[in-house]
C-alpha cells in the first residue's frame, strides 16, 4: 500500500487578514456604518502586517464590504439594494423587504407620444400616447438609479396626477387601477455615464454603470410598463435563484444576501 501525503498550501498573510477583517466583524456584530480600529491596532489584533491588511481592505472595499472614507478611517459598507431575476417586485417593495428606505426624487412626470423603440416594447402603435416618469432612486437616501419608465396609458385616467416622489408607481398601478406586474423580461449591459447623468448620479462623466432595460407584463402577458435604468454598481447588485419553491426561502436567500 503506497503512502499519500497530501500538502497544504500556506494561507497567504492577504487571505490571513481578510478572513481576519470578515471575522472581526462578525465576532464584534458591527454593522453598516460601524468604524474598523485603526490600521495599526487592527494589524495588531489580527496578527498580519500592515501591508497585508492594506491589501485585504482593498480587497473588501472593492467587494463593496468595506467602506475607505479619507481622513475617517474603515467602515463597514452598507449592503447593496439586490434584485433577484425570478421575482417582480418594484424597486420601492424591494428595498423595504431588505430593511431599506427607498426614496425618489421626480425628474418629470408627462404624457407623451411613444417613440417606435417604447411602441416596440409594449406592443402599440408609435405615436400612442404613454405617461412616461423620469426618476432618481434613492436607497437609505444615496442616489441608486436613475430611471426612465413608459406606462400604457389609455386604460390609466389620472395616472400622470399622483406624487411619485411619495407613491410608488407600481403600488398605484395595482391598488388604483388593478395593474399587476406577473410577468418581466430584463436586459442588463454596461454603459458609461455622460457629463448630465454623471451629475444625476453622483458619478464622475466617463464612470461604468449597469444599463438595465425591462418590460413588465400583467397576468394576461399584456406589457404595460418599458423601463430604462442606469444604476450605480456599487449600491445595485443581481442575482438569481431559481431553485424550487420549497428551496427558496431555506436556503436561496440566504446564500444570496451573504
Amino acid at each position: 500500500m503506497t503512502d499519500c501525503a497530501v500538502q497544504l498550501s500556506p494561507v497567504s498573510p492577504q487571505e490571513k487578514a481578510l478572513e481576519g477583517i470578515r471575522s472581526y466583524i462578525t465576532r464584534h456584530d458591527l454593522k453598516p456604518g460601524n468604524a474598523l480600529p485603526s490600521e495599526r491596532d487592527l494589524a495588531e489584533k489580527l496578527g498580519v502586517s500592515r501591508t497585508a491588511l492594506r491589501g485585504a481592505i482593498a480587497i473588501l472595499v472593492s467587494g463593496f464590504e468595506l467602506e475607505s472614507r479619507r481622513g475617517s478611517g474603515t467602515f463597514v459598507a452598507a449592503p447593496p439594494l439586490l434584485h433577484i431575476f425570478e421575482e417582480t417586485d418594484g424597486f420601492s417593495s424591494t428595498a423595504e423587504a431588505l430593511g431599506h428606505m427607498p426614496g425618489s426624487k421626480v425628474l418629470s412626470a408627462n404624457l407623451v407620444e411613444a417613440s417606435k423603440r417604447v411602441a416596440s416594447h409594449l406592443e402599440i402603435e408609435p405615436g400612442t400616447t404613454v405617461f412616461e416618469l423620469r426618476r432618481i432612486r434613492t436607497v437609505d437616501g444615496l442616489v441608486c438609479s436613475l430611471d426612465t419608465s413608459w406606462v400604457n396609458w389609455p386604460n390609466l385616467p389620472d395616472v400622470v396626477n399622483h406624487d411619485y416622489a411619495e407613491e410608488s408607481l407600481y403600488e398605484v398601478l395595482e391598488r388604483v387601477y388593478g395593474v399587476q406586474a406577473a410577468h418581466g423580461e430584463e436586459r442588463i449591459t454596461i454603459t458609461t455615464v455622460d457629463e448630465r447623468e454623471a451629475e444625476l448620479l453622483g458619478l464622475a462623466s466617463g464612470d461604468p454603470v449597469f444599463f438595465c432595460q425591462a418590460v413588465e407584463r400583467d397576468a394576461r402577458r399584456v406589457p404595460f410598463e418599458y423601463v430604462r435604468q442606469l444604476i450605480r454598481p456599487d449600491r445595485y447588485h443581481f442575482a438569481s435563484n431559481d431553485l424550487p419553491t420549497d428551496l427558496k426561502e431555506k436556503v436561496g436567500r440566504q446564500w444570496l444576501y451573504r
